[in-house]
């Protein structure tokens, strides 16, 4: 087990204690991560709901606008998204599994929305689009996701190792502790728009 991975395992402990002892779950990490990835990438209800206190989740389940467009900023999001288990470890109520993930590189997108954004309302001050909050909102979600697209390549361009880390349910399954790091990891660098 590689420093980091024995550094991260020792954390996990702490939150082990912390937490208090509960039943150490019976199914294997490696499954609740899988079960987690696929549920996140395919957007499954019964695992995105679980994390809807999480940003990154709360725009995957929560986005309002045209279904189109929503759907289309879903599906490119994780469309050359894939991952691979590299290590896992437990001890206890909680564990942690290494993942190498590969997706496309979205870190610069809100930079160019901003751009984009700015740009079409500066060229349509006067035009309904702007001056109506809903109509302006359902623009700048197609203006995002048209962003997302020009992104996304044929290849995932991003490969990195991500760790996630989890704790027992007390009924034999695991927990994600999930934060905006990770799921930010997970959407290659993605940074959410903020609204004003």
């Amino acid at each position: 087990m590689s420093g980091f991975f024995s550094s991260l395992m020792t954390m996990l402990l702490t939150v082990y204690m912390t937490f208090g002892g509960t039943a150490a779950a019976s199914a294997a990490p490696e499954e609740a991560a899988t079960e987690f990835l696929k549920g996140v990438s395919a957007g499954t209800p019964s695992v995105t709901e679980q994390y809807v206190d999480n940003d990154y989740m709360n725009l995957l389940v929560n986005c309002t606008g045209d279904a189109d467009v929503v759907a289309d900023m879903n599906a490119v999001l994780f469309k050359n998204f894939s991952y691979r288990i590299t290590d896992s470890a437990a001890r206890g109520n909680v564990a942690v599994v290494q993942l190498q993930i590969k997706t496309d590189d979205f870190s610069k997108v809100l930079d160019t929305y901003e751009n984009d954004s700015y740009e079409f309302v500066s060229e349509n001050l006067y035009d309904d689009v702007v001056t109506d909050k809903e109509k302006l909102s359902a623009k700048c979600l197609e203006i995002y996701v048209e962003d997302l697209n020009k992104t996304a390549g044929d290849e995932p361009d991003l490969e990195t190792v991500l760790y996630l880390p989890m704790k027992s349910d007390g009924y034999g399954n695991w927990d994600i502790l999930l934060n905006d790091k990770i799921m930010k990891t997970l959407l290659g660098g993605l940074q959410l728009p903020v609204e004003e």
